[in-house]
C-alpha cells in the first residue's frame, strides 16, 4: 500500500489501471473514496470514464477487496432496494 504526505492507501480495487481506492487523508484526518485512472504506474489528470458494465465489475471488485465499509454497503443496498420500489 502506498503512503504519501497526502494520504495512506487503505484498500484498492484495480482493473487495467481503473481504480477505486479507500484512502486516509492525513490533513483531514478522515477516510475517503477515490475513483482514479492510472497509466504506467502514474495517476492521470483525467477523470475515470467507464461503460456501466466495466464500472460494475470494478465496483464488485472494490466490494470484494473491502474498499467500502460494511455500513456503506448496507446503506447502498437499502438505497437500491428503496429505489426499485421494494
Amino acid at each position: 500500500m502506498r503512503d504519501t504526505d497526502y494520504a495512506t492507501e487503505l484498500a484498492t480495487a484495480d482493473i487495467n489501471g481503473c481504480r477505486i481506492e479507500r484512502l486516509h487523508v492525513k490533513s483531514l484526518k478522515q477516510d475517503e473514496i477515490r475513483f482514479s485512472w492510472w497509466k504506467d504506474g502514474n495517476m492521470t489528470n483525467r477523470p475515470l470514464d467507464l461503460p456501466e458494465r466495466e464500472l460494475l465489475a470494478l465496483f464488485r471488485l472494490a466490494i470484494e477487496k473491502n474498499v467500502f465499509t460494511e455500513e456503506f454497503r448496507r446503506d447502498l443496498h437499502a438505497m437500491l432496494y428503496d429505489v426499485r420500489g421494494g
